[in-house]
């Protein structure tokens, strides 16, 4: 998990004279007269500049757990379910965000449709926002983190010291706070795919290795946001050499290349 940087720009699908923007207007206007909340979503946010955006704000890794999602599988995700949600049979879904370019995120294929699938669990008693009140989303208590507005390196740590390969909760957290962390881990299953965690070990084992031979700099490359386990190189260069930390100036001119070869 890293934190990513959504674009301010809107995708042309999803602006207003667009395939997703008019049905967004379409299903506002059907529920304020009177028609229930919409049940059918076209996939618009499939459409080639929702994906380009989306490449451009996060790269070729899943939201979430950090795979390679052009190894897992590619989704483009609902962050906020756009119909039912399974938590709470009694709501009908945040509809009103099916075509809002700010409640998407690409995920791995096992993230969103064996892990997430329509959950979107909030804290015990907290109340879920309906679309009367949308205003108040922001203040929605929810449990997952969204990494195009949270600050995830401050709550997700990987212990490079040890063998087991493990994600987990920051050190520097208090006791609530990583709790819900081991919630999310849990929930996205980050440390039970035999996969991800066979490729942050040999991550690991690799870059440690560089490291202790003093080719530090080689790393670095590894502790760009937008690589598969990129927590990975980062959390060992923070400890080891942070001078050699990536800049966003170089993670960004790494992404462009890394983009110009789709």
């Amino acid at each position: 998990m890293r934190a990513f940087r959504r674009p301010n720009t809107v995708p042309p699908t999803l602006s207003d004279d667009g395939k997703g923007g008019r049905k967004r207007r379409a299903h506002i206007e059907d529920f304020r007269s009177g028609e229930s909340p919409p049940f059918e979503f076209p996939g618009y946010w499939t459409e080639p500049d929702v994906r380009g955006a989306l490449y451009a704000m996060q790269g070729r890794v899943c939201a979430y757990c950090g795979a390679d999602i052009e190894e897992a599988g590619i989704d483009v995700e609902h962050f906020r379910p756009k119909g039912k949600v399974s938590d709470e049979d009694s709501h009908n879904g945040y509809w009103w965000l099916a075509y809002d370019f700010g409640n998407y995120l690409l995920s791995c294929t096992v993230c969103n449709q064996k892990c997430k699938r329509t959950a979107f669990p909030l804290e015990e008693g907290s109340e879920r926002v309906e679309y009367e009140d949308r205003a108040r989303l922001h203040e929605e208590k929810r449990i997952l983190f969204d990494p195009a507005s949270d600050d995830v390196e401050k709550w997700v740590y990987f212990d490079w010291a040890s063998t087991a390969g493990l994600v987990k909760p920051h050190p520097d957290l208090g006791p609530n706070e990583a709790e819900r962390v081991r919630r999310v881990l849990l929930f996205f299953r980050v440390n039970l795919k035999a996969p991800q965690r066979r490729r942050r070990l040999e991550l690991q084992r690799v870059l440690l290795d560089n490291v202790e031979r003093n080719k530090a700099e080689e790393v670095r490359e590894f502790a760009i946001r937008f690589r598969p386990h990129s927590i990975v190189a980062r959390q060992i260069l923070a400890e080891k050499a942070p001078d050699l930390l990536p800049t966003p100036e170089q993670e960004l001119e790494w992404l462009i290349a890394n983009l110009s070869r789709i």
